[in-house]
C-alpha cells in the first residue's frame, strides 16, 4: 500500500477541521507520479499559461512539457501526473516554496488537505489528508464548505463522466487484439488528451471526444486478421482520427 494511503482519512461533510496553509512547501515535495493533472486541468492550465505569454497552442505542449503519462491498469489506460524536479521531487511548478500557477492549479491542489471519492449518484466521501500535521492549526475550515468553494459543478460533472467512461474503455482495450494495443493507445491518447481547441469551449470537445474514442475503440475490436485501420479491409479511417 502506498504510505500516502495510510495517512488519510473519512471525514463528514460537516466536520470542521483546524487548517492553515504556512506556505512552507512541504505538500509540493516528494510527489512523485502522485499529482494528476486531468484533462479539465490541464486545458485550464494552458489557457493560463498563455495569457501569461507562454507559447501553448494546444494541450499537446502542456502535457509534454509539464507532465508524464502513468499507466493504472494492464489494458494502457493511463492518466496524467505532474512531473517533479530536483532530488526532493518537487512540483514542476513549485519555485522558492511558491506556486507559480495558483490561479490555474490543478484540482487536486485546490482540495487539500481534502479529496474526494466518488460513491455514485453524484455523492463522494470526503477525505482528508493527514500527511502535513503541521499545516493542522489555525482557523477552522468545514469540509463541506471547502468543496464548495474548490471542488465546483464543473470539476465534479468532469469527473463523473471521466470516471464513467473508465470501464468502458478499459473493456475495449481488452479486447483490441495485441498487434493493434499501440495504435488504440494512440487513439486513447489522442482523444482524451489531446484533441482540443483552446478557443472552443471545453464541455462541446470533451463529449465529442468521448463518443468518437469509444466509437473507434469499439471498430478496433472487430479487427481481424488482414484488416489495416479499425477493421476496415479498405484502409479507410472511420472515427476521423
Amino acid at each position: 500500500m502506498d504510505d500516502r494511503q495510510l495517512n488519510v482519512k473519512p471525514v463528514s461533510p460537516s466536520q470542521r477541521v483546524d487548517f492553515r496553509c504556512t506556505r512552507c512547501g512541504a505538500c509540493c515535495r516528494h510527489l512523485r507520479e502522485s499529482v494528476p493533472l486531468n484533462t479539465l486541468d490541464a486545458f485550464r492550465l494552458a489557457k493560463h499559461l498563455r495569457a501569461q505569454g507562454e507559447k501553448i497552442n494546444c494541450l499537446d505542449s502542456v502535457f509534454a512539457r509539464f507532465a508524464e503519462p502513468v499507466p493504472l491498469h494492464e489494458s494502457g489506460y493511463s492518466v496524467y501526473m505532474l512531473k517533479t524536479a530536483g532530488p526532493d521531487d518537487a512540483c514542476i511548478f513549485l519555485q522558492n516554496n511558491r506556486c507559480t500557477i495558483q490561479p490555474a492549479k490543478p484540482s487536486a491542489c485546490r482540495l487539500y488537505p481534502f479529496a474526494v471519492e466518488p460513491k455514485g449518484d453524484g455523492l463522494y466521501t470526503y477525505l482528508l489528508s493527514m500527511e502535513k500535521p503541521h499545516h493542522f492549526k489555525g482557523r477552522q475550515v468545514q469540509a463541506r464548505r471547502w468543496m464548495k468553494e474548490n471542488f465546483p459543478k464543473e470539476d465534479r460533472e468532469f469527473l463523473e463522466t471521466d470516471l464513467g467512461t473508465a470501464p468502458d474503455i478499459v473493456r475495449l482495450l481488452m479486447k483490441i487484439p495485441e498487434a493493434e494495443r499501440q495504435q488504440a493507445w494512440v487513439l486513447f491518447l489522442w482523444y482524451k488528451y489531446a484533441n482540443f481547441d483552446l478557443d472552443r469551449p471545453f464541455w462541446e470537445q470533451y463529449r465529442q471526444n468521448m463518443a468518437k474514442l469509444l466509437a473507434g475503440l469499439n471498430q478496433m475490436t472487430k479487427i481481424e486478421k488482414g484488416d489495416i485501420v479499425y477493421g476496415h479491409k479498405d484502409g479507410t479511417n472511420q472515427t476521423g482520427f
